[in-house]
């Protein structure tokens, strides 16, 4: 076709068409779910590298963009193309955040009665990306799918993958499946999931916790932070119900022997197969019997949920701070999704995707919210709102965002009034008796996640005020949806009362959609101005506030969840 260009997406061989209309069209309308978000520019979502190929953007990227954007990068929101192109977006999977592949079983060993050993090869490893902690979903004969977590770092280990599987009385996999695979057979895999990964940090103690093949989980976790060069201890708690159970308790001794930062305790649960060298209980109660700085360790614990539950309780009762215990429950069926009805959605403007869940939606807000609250201890006076950015940005990178949906937000001092739009003063200094408003929207194993808070340094009453009053008419916002409100009357619900409590409402932050990224694929809709009442776990309710006065303003954000019209 006459000015139709080719433009090929990285080492991935897909290819779209594109003429005089704007890249990001040109691949949505042939299919291609390239990711973006905000079509002005502002967010950098569709930031792509570009291999080969001239392109022109248009006037207002060139005149400068609030998002960086490197000689060799342009926004196919912004952008056309001039001839041919090979573009790459870096940290993106085509297909999907979540790649399903074939792979290979290359070793079968049974460790005890109970538990088999598989070791895989994927046919494409090299595109296969798996952090340490995280799990897989192997789909079965009859198309079901059961999760297993992934015990090795198979980057560290020629791309092959590890899996510890319990056999569970009645399983169709364990007890059916299982057996009859054999070395040769192949495997069909979608993955990686789950946000209990390893995040690097410093730290008075790294305490990991396990009952059972939850050990699988916890062991990458372990390697990786070994393989830190620093001299935080580390500590495992393994529980099982009998010494068999411990599969791996002979790599752990050598492990120990040879890391002197490293120590691993098995607690077995029947005290008739107590032997020496072994604690008799549970795993939970040893959280309570050695001594740690616990306000500043981390913690991990996989297993089953009384398990996960109790420690969780008895490490923060201690004094563990909430973002600094991270956990996955193991769940027998090796469901990774919580039922969810989605037909209750709005079809026209609650539309998700195909991937959707329930459990990825709220794994993705957990992890924002211990992403925020780390950014937060790493804030220091004296730093320039765009250091603040840069770091918060670094630090979600490590943490395991693939990238960031909107820009990453954060205002000082007279900026906190100003809404993301208006832009601040990047040069602007944080001091040491300031207000500071972080918002947050990273991308987590193809999720979304969106969380804000206000933070007060100093004891400045007005500012601790302003930022209380923001998550108080967020939490009571939030319980009159509760009743059966719209959207329309959500926000103006919740403009009656700030200014009952003498704040207004910034009416153009008026919330919006959440989802599988890129929600934007599902139509733009903003909160205040939608007049059904909006479903869980796919709005955000956004409350910015400020003073009528003074230059003083707050904000707080999160999804609403919770059932609608319940009260």
């Amino acid at each position: 076709m006459p000015g139709q260009h080719t433009i090929t997406l990285g080492q991935s061989g897909i290819t779209f068409a594109a003429g005089d209309e704007l890249l990001l069209d040109a691949a949505l309308a042939e299919g291609i779910s390239i990711p973006f978000s905000c079509r002005r520019g502002e967010c950098g979502s569709c930031k792509v590298k570009v291999l080969s190929g001239a392109h022109e953007s248009n006037p207002y990227i060139a005149a400068g963009t609030p998002y960086p954007l490197a000689g060799d990068e342009m926004l196919l929101c912004q952008s056309h193309a001039c001839g041919d192109m090979c573009i790459d977006i870096p940290g993106w999977s085509l297909a999907a955040q979540a790649l399903r592949f074939e792979a290979e079983i290359l070793k079968k060993e049974i460790l005890t009665p109970d538990v088999t050993q598989l070791v895989l090869a994927p046919r494409r490893a090299q595109l296969v990306s798996i952090r340490a902690g995280q799990y897989v979903k192997f789909y079965l004969d009859d198309g079901s799918s059961r999760c297993f977590s992934v015990a090795n770092i198979p980057a560290d280990d020629d791309g092959k993958l590890v899996f510890h599987i319990r056999r569970v009385a009645g399983g169709f996999f364990s007890e059916q499946m299982l057996d009859r695979l054999a070395v040769g057979d192949m495997l069909s895999i979608e993955g990686a999931f789950g946000a209990c990964t390893w995040q690097p940090g410093a730290h008075s103690a790294l305490l990991l916790f396990a009952t059972g093949t939850g050990y699988a989980g916890i062991k990458p976790v372990l390697l990786a932070a070994l393989a830190d060069q620093d001299t935080t201890p580390v500590v495992l708690y393994w529980g099982g119900p009998r010494v068999d159970d411990f599969y791996d308790r002979e790599f752990l001794g050598r492990l120990s022997a040879r890391n002197a930062r490293f120590s691993w305790y098995g607690v077995v649960s029947s005290a008739s197969h107590v032997v020496e060298g072994f604690r008799q209980g549970y795993v939970q109660d040893f959280a309570v019997t050695d001594s740690y700085v616990w306000q500043s360790a981390r913690v991990y614990a996989c297993g089953n949920p009384a398990m996960v539950a109790g420690v969780r309780e008895r490490c923060m009762a201690l004094g563990l701070q909430a973002h600094h215990f991270i956990a996955e429950a193991f769940v027998p069926s090796g469901a990774i999704s919580v039922p969810l009805a989605q037909g209750s959605f709005d079809p026209v403007w609650e539309r998700v995707g195909p991937k959707y869940s329930l459990d990825g939606m709220l794994a993705a807000r957990e992890q924002s919210i211990r992403a925020l609250a780390q950014i937060v201890g790493k804030l220091r006076v004296g730093m320039t709102t765009g250091e603040a950015v840069a770091m918060a940005n670094d630090h979600l990178c490590r943490m395991g965002s693939s990238h960031t949906w909107h820009p990453t937000y954060i205002r000082f001092g007279d900026d906190t009034v100003r809404t993301p739009r208006q832009g601040v003063e990047q040069d602007r200094r944080l001091r040491d008796t300031d207000i500071a408003v972080i918002d947050l929207g990273p991308v987590w194993d193809g999720y979304e996640g969106d969380f804000g808070d206000t933070v007060v340094f100093g004891e400045n009453g007005l500012h601790r005020a302003c930022a209380q009053a923001a998550r108080d008419v967020f939490t009571a916002a939030k319980e009159a949806w509760q009743t059966g409100l719209t959207g329309r009357e959500l926000y103006d619900f919740a403009e009656t009362a700030a200014a009952r409590g003498g704040w207004q409402l910034e009416r153009n932050l008026a919330g919006h959609r959440i989802s599988d990224f890129p929600h934007a694929l599902f139509g733009p809709a903003k909160l205040a101005e939608m007049e059904i009442v909006p479903s869980s776990t796919v709005w955000v309710l956004e409350i910015q506030l400020r003073h009528p006065t003074e230059p003083v303003g707050a904000f707080y954000e999160d999804i609403l969840i919770g059932t609608p019209g319940s009260a």
